[in-house]
């Protein structure tokens, strides 16, 4: 555990597209085991720069409005800039649909990341890896990336895992964009909670994301994880 580190903006695109077989497929990157999260499949992504649009001079996390259009656009510029430098596609970033945005707990990473999740139906070029920053990727089901990490053979992080949950509940691109559009961007602003044997990572919809104790009684919204992440169990009610 560490004491509370800077928050840093980023933001990931999310290519997808239709297996052919009445369903929808992600892009997946793994990260080179040299650099940060290596060895995990993640989306392609990054920290956003200067020439992807303004960024607030003074960030101040508990006040941040995290859907400002300004802000919003800078970091689908930055989503589409990154994914072209790791996979070389050509995502259009008129046609990104913003997801989901993802704060972590105040206290424990040691490197803290405010990020913005963009759908990104329209997309073009020939996938090529860049193996500075990746060494593989893949095309995937939601479903079968998340069974694959329940045997330990597709290692996702915590926000990586509940972005595919949520994904493999529609089975069309058009629902999924129109999912976006008519239900909003989600906010998985996080805290960590301590529980016997487990973390549990809950929402603001949670009874305990107030009270600090897993154990208050009420509404859940969260997951369970074993201390190596390989084990993930979500629970809502």
């Amino acid at each position: 555990m560490t004491d509370t580190s800077p928050l840093r903006l980023a933001a990931a695109c999310i290519p997808i597209r239709d297996s052919g077989a009445g369903a929808v497929e992600v892009l997946m990157v793994r990260r080179n085991p040299d650099l940060s999260f290596g060895g995990l499949w993640t989306f392609p992504g990054g920290v956003l720069e200067d020439a992807d649009g303004p960024l607030p001079p003074d960030l101040d996390e508990a006040t941040q409005h995290w859907g400002d259009p300004l802000l919003l656009t800078t970091a689908a510029n930055g989503a589409a800039r990154e994914t072209m430098e790791e996979t070389a596609l050509v995502c259009d970033v008129a046609s990104l649909a913003w997801l989901s945005h993802w704060i972590p707990p105040l206290v424990g990473p040691p490197k803290r990341f405010a990020t913005w999740f963009f759908l990104a139906p329209e997309h073009r070029g020939t996938l090529e890896v860049n193996p500075s920053e990746n060494d593989d990727a893949r095309w995937i089901g939601p479903s079968a990336a998340l069974q694959a990490c329940e045997q330990g053979e597709f290692p996702l992080t915590i926000p990586t895992w509940i972005t595919l949950d949520d994904l493999q509940a529609t089975s069309s691109i058009p629902l999924l964009i129109d999912r976006c559009i008519s239900l909003g961007a989600t906010r998985y602003h996080t805290r960590a909670i301590p529980s016997s044997g487990h973390r549990v990572m809950c929402w603001v919809e949670d009874a305990a994301y107030k009270t600090g104790d897993a154990e208050t009684p009420g509404l859940r919204n969260r997951v369970r994880a074993t201390p190596s992440g390989s084990v993930i169990e979500r629970i809502r009610s």
